[in-house]
């Protein structure tokens, strides 16, 4: 007789992405593990996204939000929702540049967690893709080649400080002791905060370097001239050192945010140099957001904001 898999909920976010989500649930077909719903929200976007992509994944439940509420926003409507109609017993984070490349991804994440019932939380090892992979999906656009990176990263399987990543298998147990993400972070570090709220509830992290995704656009070399990436980055990086760092992090945090007003790499992955150095024109407009990055910080740390999903607020 088989035993039931323990049920799990795949949630991704889009805004604005349909393409690239489009490639993300392609690729999800590869998954083997035999008791699993994938549940996509559209957070707010102006691309027509929601119908596209209930058009062509009629078997993914598609949900909408009328406004972009950030990452952590749209993932609480989504654990909200797949409590109320599933029930699950795991719910699994994906950002939609994930490219499944493993059948079996999800059952080792799975098991490792079944393991012991103190394990939470485990994340996967990410790949960065080549430069066939880039030129396939974004033509001559994205012509470099990131698979050097690869070099050196952990396969092991082992119980970890902390966790990040862009692939988080959660327990349902975790869900129900410390609650749902932190709107606080639009956009991360939010992954890094909800690791330590987890480890500080008891709960253990496991790295899974067996389980393996690529990552597409973690290479990518443009958001960080964006005012409004910097807008909230610099708030969730400054707020998760002030909640989690040491008074060094907490200094070092500030010092980079505020260069960061009127400097960027060109390219995230090159090393500093005059050529890779990109100066902010926008430096005033950058300068607000700074400060007010720095008072929301001090004013908010203490605080998790879980939004308008009354079951995962704790």
């Amino acid at each position: 007789m088989k035993i039931k898999k323990p049920l799990v909920c795949i949630g991704i976010v889009n805004f604005n992405g349909e393409k690239m989500t489009s490639e993300c649930l392609k690729t999800l077909r590869k998954t083997k593990y035999p008791n699993y719903k994938v549940i996509v929200i559209d957070n707010g976007s102006s691309d027509d996204s929601y119908s596209k992509l209930k058009k062509k994944f009629p078997k993914v439940d598609v949900i909408k939000s009328e406004n972009n509420l950030g990452y952590t926003g749209g993932i609480n409507l989504v654990w909200e929702h797949c409590l109320e109609k599933y029930d699950p017993d795991y719910i699994c984070n994906i950002n939609n540049d994930i490219i499944t490349i493993q059948p079996e991804w999800l059952n080792l994440l799975v098991n490792e967690l079944e393991k012991d019932r103190f394990r939470g939380m485990a994340g996967n090892l990410q790949l960065l893709p080549n430069k066939a992979m880039l030129k396939k999906l974004f033509g001559d656009n994205h012509p470099a080649d990131f698979s050097k990176k690869n070099e050196g990263l952990s396969r092991e399987v082992k119980e970890v400080p902390l966790l990040c990543g862009a692939v988080l298998l959660i327990k349902r147990s975790v869900i129900d002791k410390i609650g749902g993400n932190d709107e606080n972070y639009f956009f991360g570090p939010d992954d890094m905060d909800y690791a330590l709220r987890t480890k500080k509830a008891g709960f253990k992290l496991v790295y899974c370097g067996n389980s393996k995704s690529i990552h597409l656009t973690s290479f990518s070399s443009s958001a960080s001239k964006k005012d409004f990436i910097y807008k909230h980055q610099s708030y969730g990086q400054m707020l998760f050192q002030f909640r989690h760092g040491t008074k060094k992090e907490i200094i070092s945090m500030i010092a980079q945010q505020f260069i960061r007003v009127f400097f960027a790499k060109r390219i995230s992955f090159e090393e500093i140099s005059i050529k890779n150095i990109y100066f902010h024109k926008t430096f005033p407009k950058r300068f607000i957001y700074f400060f007010q990055a720095l008072i929301n910080s001090i004013k908010n740390y203490k605080e998790i904001k879980i939004g308008n999903c009354p079951r995962l607020k704790k």
